[in-house]
């Protein structure tokens, strides 16, 4: 899937986040937007398509501070000029109260 390929509406949603491989090796990125079914993400470098993966970051939802994690599918990373790569994570699992969370991020932006 490209970046052109998306039929999900997405939600601006800027923070910082932990990608984690199968081969548990973490990676420091930035979150650029997301919908119920993926995220786009600011990596430092290219990360191999088709690799599962963990995504983890907090969310501050009015005083309360949220956890988010999700089980993905690398579905691109691309170069950008400004960003570094911007690397596509495509859900295949999300917890109930990540779900719950996205819910709020997204009725909000």
């Amino acid at each position: 899937m490209t970046q052109k390929a998306r039929t999900a509406l997405r939600h601006s949603v800027r923070q910082p986040a932990t990608l984690t491989m199968t081969d548990e090796s973490r990676h420091e990125v930035q979150t650029l937007d997301l919908s119920h079914g993926g995220i786009s993400l600011q990596t430092d470098s290219r990360i191999r398509l088709a690799q599962y993966c963990a995504v983890s970051f907090q969310v501050q939802l009015g005083d309360t501070s949220h956890k988010v994690l999700a089980m993905g599918q690398v579905v691109y990373s691309d170069p950008d000029a400004e960003l570094g790569y911007k690397t596509g994570v495509q859900f295949l699992r999300i917890d109930n109260d990540s779900v719950a969370v996205f819910d709020q991020l997204m009725r909000e932006k």
